[in-house]
Order: structure tokens, then sequence, then C-alpha cells
């Protein structure tokens, strides 16, 4: 079954199939990278979480190269004082939720879907959000994705004829509710949004929705249903290029604006191109980030020990 866009995440954490359940042991180091060791202990517990399909046996020295590969990520970005809490992590997923109208049933239902626990599908999106801000920093922007590149993806797992009733394609600014004097400082932003400032930059340097932020608060096309009904009341009644606010959900206080709106009839690919931009640029980042934990390795400790 195709994943859904917000379940992509950096492959290199992949989820393998179940071993046997193991006696107790005593406690035995299996791996050492740098100045971490890994225990028997570790690594049983990451077959445990792991598992799929009991019926299959795993590869152990799979599962263990994969935890090699991530503490060295976490290494590289300790070095460059790059974190994230699970707070965070709950926050930014639960901004998606809001964004595409999902419900905690549904989100449940997929991770059943998937065989996957919450915390692991918590502890996976952590991965992808720390990689992907250490990513930014090594790559330096040097990743990127062409609307050649777009068009291509799309002519070939689309259908071309495919259309769609009317599309907004918005952007966002949330001040979220546990933030001190939020409303306010929600109007404050929406006045200097309505003034004339970059409403990019403001997304920058204001919204606390981390994952649209970093694209100028870029939400992308929605079409009547995919937003929250607080949301999409609004964004039905503001003009292209104008500005509503501060709009009130669950979560916090959106200012959004109205970038663009194409007309029913019109190709699928303007609904699905920042999706479709999201996906190749996972793809990318797998790539560039599996040459890179090379270079990586050759300049480490590394010493396995099964």
């Amino acid at each position: 079954m195709r994943k859904p866009w917000w379940f992509a995440v950096v492959a290199l954490f992949t989820v393998f199939t179940a071993i046997p359940a193991q006696t107790a042991v005593v406690e035995k180091v299996v791996a050492v990278v740098n100045n971490r060791i890994i225990t028997l202990s570790e690594l049983n517990q990451e077959l445990k979480e792991v598992v799929v399909n009991p019926e299959v046996e795993v590869n152990v020295r799979e599962v263990l190269a994969a935890m090699i590969d991530r503490i060295l990520l976490d290494q590289q970005a300790a070095a460059r004082k790059i974190s994230i809490s699970d707070e965070e992590v709950r926050a930014i997923v639960k901004n998606q939720q809001e964004a595409l109208n999902l419900d905690e049933e549904a989100i449940a239902e997929e991770l059943k879907k998937q065989n996957m626990t919450e915390d692991l599908f918590y502890r996976q999106w952590k991965y992808q959000i720390l990689s992907r801000r250490l990513l930014d920093l090594v790559t330096q922007g040097s990743i990127a994705v062409t609307d050649e590149e777009i068009e291509k993806y799309h002519r070939e797992h689309y259908e071309e004829d495919s259309t769609y009733g009317r599309q907004t394609k918005i952007a966002h600014i949330l001040i979220n509710k546990e933030e001190e004097n939020a409303l306010s400082k929600a109007e404050e932003v929406l006045e200097l949004a309505k003034s004339g400032e970059p409403f990019a930059e403001l997304a920058r340097k204001y919204s606390m929705d981390e994952s649209s932020a970093r694209s100028g608060g870029l939400l992308g096309h929605f079409v009547k249903g995919d937003l929250v009904p607080e949301i999409e009341n609004a964004v039905e009644q503001t003009e292209v290029n104008g500005i509503a606010g501060p709009i009130e959900s669950s979560r916090g206080y959106h200012i959004v604006k109205v970038l663009e709106r194409t007309e029913e009839g019109e190709s699928s690919v303007s609904r699905y191109k920042d999706r479709i931009k999201h996906q190749l640029y996972m793809e990318k980042v797998e790539r560039f980030i599996t040459s890179w934990l090379e270079d990586i390795k050759k300049n480490s400790y590394i010493e396995i020990k099964i």
C-alpha cells in the first residue's frame, strides 16, 4: 500500500521483520561507534520495536547497521548543537494533522495498517526532523527539485487527464496557544503582514509550525473539505493575495495568505505539485545522506562485535 505523504521519512531507518524471542543474557557490547557503545539489550529492544511479521526471521546485522547510522547522525547533530525535543515533534505532527484535517482515529488506523506502534511513529518523525535540520546545514541548500522533475513524476504516477474542483494554494503563520499572550502576538504579526512585510519572511521568523515555516509558511493546494472548517471558511472569503486572521483552531492562532486559485477542470499537477516536490526532495535527501554517511564512517571508529 502506498504510504501517505505525511508518512514519508528518511529511509535509512527501515522497518524490518521479526526475530524469535531470546532468553535474557548478561549485558554484552555488540558494537562501538566512536565513544558510544551499543549493548545487546539495546539491540534486542530495537528488534522488538520494529517487528512487523513474527513469522519471518530478521537480518540482525541490518538492524544493527541502521542503529549505527542513526547514532552517527545523532553524533553529527550534537557536534553542531542541533536538537529537537519530544514535545516539539508532537507539536509538528499535530500541526500537520490539523492542516490536513486528520483526526487521531485516522492516524491510529493508518498505524494499525502499517503494523507500527505510536512510539515508533514519533521516533521516526523525530529522526526525520533531526536529519532534515542537520542536512539543511550540511547541504546548505544544494538539494533542489525542478519543475521538470515534478512534471515527469506526475506523468509517471498520476493519470494525465485527472481534474479536480477549485483549488486554493495557501501559506500560514501559526502562533501556538501555549505561547504567552498568543492572541496579541498573532494580531501583531497580522498587522505586519498587512502592512506589506514579506509573508514568507514573517513565517520563517514567527511561525511555530516548523514544518511549513522553513518554506515561508507554504501549506500547498487544497480543495473544499481538506482544511478544518475555521480555516476553510476564512480562506473561502479571502481574495488571492489577501490575508486572513487571526483564525483560532485547537492548536493556536493562524494568519493565512491566499496565494493562488485554480478553477475546476485544470490539470491535477497543480494540486499535487507540493506533495510531489516533497516526495522527490526526500528521495534526494536519502541518496545524499547515504553517500554522506559513508564518508562519515570512513572517519569514525566503528567496531561490530557480533
